[in-house]
């Protein structure tokens, strides 16, 4: 049979499966002057073909295409909006608090996804946060569908993790860090309800489908991932005794901030540069909760410590998956007020790296650039950043299914008491940074991720143990292959008249753990070549870091003067060399 015979076949097997599943709409013909219809059939041309690869490449993506939506029109594709049914658990203005959601036909997998924007702590400063962002305290501008981005898309090549996961987007509008329970004081005052719109939406989700998942991702960004942290194992509990068998994990982006000591003095910005400050008050006028294990280490009267991810995270029960810039511009931006123009920045900034690299130290899977930005998991160009040559992507991947419930296999020796393949059903795999987690000892998933080599320099997967049998034949091999000179070998080879040659084939790849501990090694923010381009504020366009700073304020000359550095050395080489040598003087 011809490749060309083969590839007919082939794409014939796949035209009728998108037949049969009607997965794209193509404009039908119509009348004249009528108005065009839709067509669930998908039209597929062989005659197109006749050999052509680029043609036939081009079909085939036709095709993957139309596979892709899989009986979806295009709005079927946005996030829709649904208010809750308790209309008494509000947003901070009284309105209705809400989701958005989209169901994938067929899919056990969920995403749960919070939206972040910082907080309020008292009168005042929620009066000015109503006065300038209006949108995170009140649902009156929420629209009726939301087309996601990042880990939120339905395009397999924009989200290769999650595309096919049914999700749940949950807009931010009650400025508690997603922990509150106090309902309004007074006629016109602020309701703060977060951890009680978060109990409606769980309710509510369990009669639709989240019922029946097989492993539900909790997600959120800044504050948002604050608030996963501080809601997971409650979530996780809510479903369990709800009869949910599904595995719950969290993945938190850009919400691990530091208790640090501010740099600006604390009558220039009263609370909005001592976070800690800020959550003492909050914490009490929110009436926020905390997970009880975080409670029991610190005390009640000490609430607020469980907002930082450094702390909570060592209580938590359920797995978590961290995503944290080391140079995270909303915290510098707390501890400077501004950007890092000034030679006391960049000191702090570097404190800053090194401070937030070491609070990750016990966390068992935490994916670190250094770079300067906030958030990345509903950037568009999320997959695209790397830590020592991994994507974010592919370690999340990884992680995910390690972390992936098994399907129940039935035993049929158990009752014998013999293992199945003379191995025990499970062996304890400790890493270097975490407790024994369970694993099967099933053949693992052939993943990209796999070829990764892990942090500890693990070699493969599983400790395959020899039979006495084997080794010994594989002991009598050796000498015999020992036995010959090596002349021979080669001149016996290179005849083709070795005996063992024609069945020789290449050593298969040695499978290797992946990566779940990735903290960038970089020692200035943003000389990660994959850290995301900053954007003038003024154009819109992308610029360098360096190019940033100097819109910002940043006096290349005075800063190389107290650093000690010759300018005209600075600017003749490239933007992160730059960056290596400022961050270089800085530190010492």
């Amino acid at each position: 049979m011809t490749s060309t015979t083969s590839t007919i076949l082939i794409l014939l097997q796949l035209s009728s499966l998108i037949l049969l599943t009607s997965t794209r709409r193509v404009p039908a013909s119509t009348e004249e002057g009528g108005t065009q219809e839709e067509s669930n059939e998908f039209v597929l041309d062989l005659k197109t073909v006749n050999g052509d690869p680029d043609n036939l490449m081009a079909q085939i993506k036709h095709l993957a295409s139309a596979l892709q939506t899989c009986g979806f029109s295009g709005e079927m594709q946005h996030m829709r909006l649904f208010q809750l049914t308790n209309q008494s658990v509000t947003c901070n203005d009284g309105t209705p608090a809400g989701y958005y959601f989209r169901r994938s036909q067929g899919s056990k997998k969920w995403l749960i996804y919070l939206e972040g924007g910082w907080h309020c702590y008292d009168r005042d400063s929620c009066h000015n946060r109503w006065q300038t962002s209006s949108k995170l305290m009140s649902s009156r501008s929420w629209l009726k569908t939301k087309t996601g981005t990042g880990i939120l898309s339905p395009d397999p090549e924009e989200n290769p993790v999650f595309w096919k996961s049914n999700v749940v987007y949950v807009p931010y509008c009650s400025s508690d860090v997603w922990s509150g329970t106090a309902p309004a004081s007074e006629p016109g005052g602020y309701a703060f309800m977060g951890a009680l719109i978060l109990n409606e939406i769980f309710k509510e989700l369990l009669g639709i489908g989240l019922l029946d998942a097989r492993q539900v991702v909790f997600a959120g960004s800044s504050a948002g991932g604050t608030g996963v942290m501080l809601n997971l194992d409650r979530a996780s509990a809510m479903l369990a005794e709800a009869g949910s068998s599904a595995q719950v994990l969290g993945l938190i982006d850009s919400g691990w901030f530091l208790d640090q000591e501010q740099q600006t003095p604390i009558e220039q910005c009263r609370f909005v540069c001592n976070p800690a400050m800020a959550l003492q008050l909050g914490t009490k006028l929110w009436n926020s909760i905390a997970p009880k294990t975080c409670l029991e280490m610190y005390g009640e009267e000490n609430k607020w410590k469980c907002f930082f991810g450094f702390r909570i995270h060592e209580t938590l029960q359920t797995p978590v998956f961290i995503f944290q810039w080391l140079y995270d511009e909303a915290q510098l931006m707390v501890g400077m007020s501004e950007p890092p123009i000034q030679i006391e920045h960049w000191n702090f900034m570097q404190k800053t790296g090194r401070d937030m690299r070491a609070s990750l130290r016990n966390t068992s899977a935490v994916f670190a650039p250094a770079c300067y930005a906030h958030m990345i998991l509903t950037k568009s160009d999320w997959t695209s950043i790397q830590v020592r040559n991994v994507r974010l992507h592919k370690a999340l991947q990884c992680w995910l299914k390690k972390n992936e419930p098994e399907e129940q296999v039935l035993d049929f020796t158990k009752e014998a008491g013999v293992p199945l393949f003379g191995v025990s059903k499970e062996t304890e795999y400790s890493s270097e940074y975490g407790s024994g987690h369970p694993m099967t000892t099933a053949p693992p998933p052939t993943t990209a991720e796999d070829e990764e080599e892990d942090e500890s320099g693990g070699g493969g997967w599983w400790p395959w143990k020899r039979s006495a049998e084997t080794t010994e034949r594989q002991t009598r091999l050796s000498k015999k292959r020992n036995g010959r000179k090596p002349g021979q070998i080669v001149d016996r080879e290179m005849q083709g008249d070795d005996p063992g040659a024609s069945a020789k084939r290449p050593t298969p790849r040695k499978k290797k753990r992946c990566q779940l501990r990735l903290l960038d090694h970089a020692t200035c923010p943003h000389c990660n070549p994959t850290c995301p381009k900053k954007i003038n504020p003024y154009t819109g366009e992308d610029i360098e870091f360096l190019s940033f700073m100097r819109l910002m304020g940043l006096d290349l000359t005075a800063l190389a003067q107290q650093m000690g550095l010759d300018e005209r050395a600075l600017s003749m080489v490239s933007p992160a060399e730059a960056l290596v040598m400022i961050a270089e003087a800085a530190r010492n």
